[in-house]
């Protein structure tokens, strides 16, 4: 089954404000765009080599509160004109020939559902890349930090999800060399808040 790999590493500081009244406006956790990154890597030629490169124009809609899953939702957008591997051309095939980024601008997820705790959840949603919307299921994985002395905490969200990327229409292959491009994208994300 030809495959395509997410990892999303969310780390996120979230000052004491989370903890909210029910009477104050729910507000999502603010994005440090100046630390945050999104990246993937690209297997080729069987895996003997690896294209790494990024998403530079990303957003992320974060609420979480672990006493009531309810009140928290994660939500992605990402920018596909933005990919940049270092190289001007191959930045090209992925935006025009591979993802088509003229006709699907944006690669999106937004949960509809989170499920369990204190450490792992089920994070439910619709995930669209490509034209193509599903419904899946992401394992999130929940670690922290608290520092006192300053007053905040460190909090590390983490989900890896494998795919079948035919399954979204991304089944591009090489011009002279058909397996070049692998089946299996590790995409990871960096996010911290403050």
């Amino acid at each position: 089954m030809k495959r395509f790999a997410v990892t999303l590493l969310l780390i996120s500081i979230t000052l004491p404000a989370l903890g909210q009244d029910q009477g104050e406006e729910r507000r999502p956790i603010r994005i440090d765009r100046n630390h945050s990154t999104l990246g993937f890597r690209i297997p080729v030629v069987h895996g003997l080599s690896t294209v790494t490169g990024k998403f530079t124009d990303f957003s992320v809609e974060l609420f979480w509160d672990a006493d009531d899953l309810e009140n928290s939702s994660v939500n992605l957008k990402i920018q596909v004109e933005s990919v940049a591997t270092g190289i001007e051309n191959r930045d090209n095939d992925i935006k025009r020939r591979i993802l088509d980024a003229e006709t699907y601008p944006t690669i999106t997820f937004e949960s509809s559902s989170i499920e369990g705790g204190p450490f792992s959840y089920d994070v439910t949603g619709t995930f669209i890349m490509h034209g193509v919307s599903r419904e899946i299921t992401l394992n999130l994985d929940v670690r922290s930090f608290d520092d006192a002395e300053e007053d905040f905490a460190w909090t590390a969200y983490r989900v890896s999800y494998t795919i079948d990327r035919a399954d979204y229409g991304v089944d591009w292959k090489h011009g002279i060399v058909n397996y070049f491009v692998g089946d299996d994208i590790v995409t990871d994300i960096v996010l911290l808040t403050r």
